[in-house]
């Protein structure tokens, strides 16, 4: 068998951010639902499907798997659950306890990178919504001969969080980079490092454990973003469709957006499927009293109601006399007789009671968490 483009992947969900709570009280960003039936992990997943990568090494904060095995299963969805393919989880924290301990924190890591035999190494994150096309970033980085090629996509850098990188290019072609928060003379559009990277297994192999003699920190993700200045490294530039999931309000606009067919086909039916979970669910039911306006809905929802410029998730009731508009309902959540939700975010298992009133604005949508019963009005305007 011919191994020369095989890749394998490292697959970092760590990020967070204390502007996504309450959403992200019970889950990492990573299983954020998003377009009524897909999580955030579906994207990276599925780039990685799509290229045939079936050896990859995860990486969750303690306290935050439940809901990543719950959506990942046995992995069948991204062609994990073969014969030759493997997907192991692991705890960053048990990481960070190693290193404090003086023990080898990244052996783990070494141990999957010479075991996959691969010659390249995709290392990729959650929290960017984009569906990059990873055999034609391989082709690129094959080409250039160098041993690090990442991704990057050319954005207004209003768009990046404080802490997310920037890459900046002399007349020569040679790449510098530096966080947001660093950035001096910004332009009207700045390269921003989309934390996928494509590099050379033996010299990753190398570079890990270079830095676990240096004892620098347990993230190969963040070691790599902060010391790539130091080498040569090759670019890709995405030009599709890219979300940049920071705080509730991009969480919420990057939702909405897949209200215009352009960027709702542009991200999900390219020539790049984006997979997720299976379920068999009955179609959705609209009374004859209903009226749905520019709004996208899950299978098995009951919808009765009024429902406007909305994303409704599987399993959701929008019960007789209830308006929902412009606003996200996640799965099996209820919003009961004559409720009125607009500019909110109900999180699963939701229930709003009969003619309560959930009221927010474009700028500041309201968050109901998971698994709340709300009485009373709440309007924050």
């Amino acid at each position: 068998m011919n191994n020369s483009n095989k890749m394998c992947a490292l697959l970092s969900n760590v990020s967070s951010s204390q502007a996504l709570r309450p959403l992200t009280d019970v889950r990492p960003i990573a299983t954020l639902p998003f377009d009524c039936k897909y999580r955030l992990i579906d994207f990276p997943l599925s780039s990685l499907s799509n290229a045939h990568v079936d050896n990859v090494f995860m990486t969750f904060n303690e306290g935050e798997t439940q809901s990543v095995f719950d959506h990942l299963g046995s992995g069948s969805e991204w062609g994990l659950d073969g014969f030759n393919s493997r997907y192991f989880v692991y705890i960053q924290q048990d990481f960070d306890r190693l290193k404090e301990q003086g023990k080898a924190y990244f052996a783990q890591h070494l141990n999957f990178l010479k075991k996959s035999k691969a010659p390249y190494t995709v290392l990729l994150g959650s929290k960017f919504i984009c569906n990059v096309d990873l055999n034609a970033v391989l082709k690129i980085h094959k080409l250039a001969g160098k041993e690090i090629t990442t991704v990057y996509k050319k954005v207004s850098p209003t768009l990046a969080a404080e802490y997310d990188t920037i890459l900046r290019f002399d007349e020569e072609g040679k790449m510098s980079n530096c966080y947001t928060k660093q950035l001096e003379n910004p332009q009207e559009k700045e390269a921003l490092c989309l934390n996928l990277f494509i590099v050379n297994t033996d010299w990753l192999i190398d570079f890990v454990q270079e830095m676990q003699n240096a004892g620098e920190i347990a993230s190969i993700a963040h070691l790599l973003r902060a010391r790539m200045k130091d080498y040569d490294v090759n670019s890709y530039e995405y030009t599709g469709y890219m979300s940049n999931i920071t705080d509730i309000k991009s969480f919420y606009d990057a939702n909405m957006v897949m209200l215009e067919p352009q960027n709702f086909t542009s991200l999900l039916y390219s020539s790049q499927p984006v997979h997720t979970k299976i379920k068999n669910e009955v179609p959705t039911y609209f009374s004859k009293d209903s009226n749905v306006v520019n709004s996208q809905l899950g299978s098995g929802c009951i919808i009765e109601g009024e429902v406007k410029d909305s994303l409704i998730s599987r399993g959701s009731k929008v019960l007789k006399g209830a308006q929902v508009e412009s606003a996200l309902i996640f799965t099996s959540s209820k919003v009961k007789n004559d409720a009125v939700v607009k500019y909110a975010i109900i999180d699963k298992n939701a229930v709003i009671e009969n003619g309560v009133q959930i009221i927010g604005t474009a700028e500041k949508p309201v968050v109901i968490p998971k698994g709340s019963v709300v009485t009373e009005d709440v309007i924050e305007l």
